[in-house]
């Protein structure tokens, strides 16, 4: 698995930062090269090192590439380096300054302090101590005997954190028809498998993931809610983003409910599978001539039919109580909507200036406003008339009168002789015809 994700990591480096394709560029190698003492002598190629070498920690993280035994969002100090290691080049030689700078920057965390800064509640301290911090100091404790004299050298990559609570968050928005409440294990099944790119969560990555999402995201946990048979870990969605769940008894009551519904569906497929494997035995052993085993396998048909038969029934009511409640739910969310959208109108209505006698009193000057401007536009028009004095068919007769006019003038006859006319057009003899002319005469 380590060789796989080591592959990966490294086909994802090359494809997504150009220098990590060219294997003997001189910026590859001066990024691997120790650029600490560049703080000094040249601070904006320290600034650009560093900053390159924070956004390949953060992308890789976000791909899950940089997991180490127990997490899938947390580094070891240790060991990032060697899962950049080259042919050639080596190890990055200055990951403790770039470390450094994004713990700083507090987008890496060390494990210890973000346990403290993102403090989970009470009520679900057993199932910690029981499947996260057992599990994993009884592995430390085997490999490494003085571990705890150790400064920490894991760091939670906040960015990756933030990014998993916000996709989870979406996801659940995104479709209302889910319920608010579920158990660990629906919660484990819906987002701990590749939810956000190739990031597989484990028991300890699911611990930091409720801690940050109870802390910052209002999601309410509680431990040792009885189900069927068992207790169970349930988690319960804000119905709002800008609100905090609680976990009461009804949601208690809820999952007890869910918890049975569930357990029957499996053993009805249980007994399903039983009823129609028995009948198969019987007609196998008819016909082979066993009588006798043939008889015995109906007969415990037969009876897993009988059970069968009741825990249907039993599914049946319980889950017609389930769809009751959660219609309950919704009837009672639209209530409350109703109440809230009445007490809403009810405050609008109950502002100065918003009744009965005040809409009548602006609807009446509205009126008197519109008399009074007809009014005065009346007014103007009759006074523009006065003003004026013209009779508009006196005008319009004379109008007339002109374009008859005009008209008569073209097409009276020229009064020009036409002697005049060719005297005209004699006066434009070109001057070449004129010269021609006067050489005849002369001739």
């Amino acid at each position: 698995m380590a060789t796989k994700k080591h592959s990966k990591l490294k086909t994802f480096v090359e494809s997504h930062f150009t220098e990590f394709a060219q294997q003997d560029s001189e910026r590859l190698k001066a990024l691997y090269s120790d650029f600490s003492k560049l703080w000094l002598l040249n601070k904006y190629a320290y600034d650009t090192n560093i900053s390159y070498w924070r956004r390949v920690i953060l992308d890789c993280s976000q791909q899950g590439y940089l997991e180490t035994p127990d997490y899938s969002f947390v580094i070891d100090k240790d060991t990032l380096a060697e899962k950049f290691q080259r042919p050639i080049i080596g190890k990055p030689l200055s990951f403790d300054c770039v470390l450094e700078t994004m713990e700083k920057q507090e987008e890496l965390i060390p494990l210890e302090a973000f346990n403290k800064k993102f403090a989970p509640p009470s009520t679900w301290l057993g199932w910690i101590v029981d499947t996260v911090v057992k599990n994993t100091w009884q592995w430390r404790w085997r490999a490494l005997p003085d571990s705890l004299t150790h400064p920490a050298t894991q760091y939670v990559v906040l960015p990756t954190v933030k990014a998993l609570a916000k996709a989870i968050m979406a996801q659940h928005y995104h479709n209302p028809a889910d319920t608010h409440i579920m158990t660990l294990a629906q919660f484990r099944s819906a987002y701990a498998h590749h939810f956000v790119n190739e990031i597989d969560l484990t028991e300890s990555d699911m611990s930091l993931l409720l801690r940050y999402l109870h802390s910052q995201h209002g999601v309410a946990l509680a431990d040792n809610v009885k189900g069927y048979g068992t207790s169970y870990m349930v988690i319960k969605f804000p119905q709002r983003e800008d609100q905090i769940a609680t976990i009461t008894q009804h949601d208690e009551a809820l999952i007890s409910i869910r918890t049975t519904c569930y357990a029957l569906s499996v053993q009805v497929d249980e007994l399903q599978k039983k009823s129609e494997e028995l009948g198969r035995q019987a007609l196998d052993e008819k016909k082979r001539g066993h009588t006798a085993k043939a008889l015995y396998c109906m007969k415990r048909k037969k009876s897993l039919q009988e059970i069968l038969e009741k825990r249907l029934k039993s599914m049946e009511t319980m889950d017609t109580v389930l769809m009751k409640i959660e219609s309950s739910q919704d009837d009672l969310q639209v209530v409350q909507a109703f109440n809230m959208g009445a007490d809403a109108l009810r405050g609008l209505l109950g502002q100065d200036g918003l009744s009965i006698e005040s809409v009548d009193d602006v609807m009446q000057k509205i009126q008197d406003t519109f008399e009074d401007q007809k009014e005065i536009e009346d007014a103007l028009r009759m006074g523009n008339e006065d003003i004026a004095g013209i009779d508009d068919d006196e005008i319009e007769n004379e109008l007339s009168q002109l374009v008859q006019e005009e008209h008569i003038y073209d097409k009276t006859p020229s009064t020009v002789p036409p002697n005049i006319v060719a005297r005209k057009k004699r006066a434009f003899i070109p001057y070449a015809a004129a010269n021609q002319r006067e050489d005849w005469r002369e001739f």
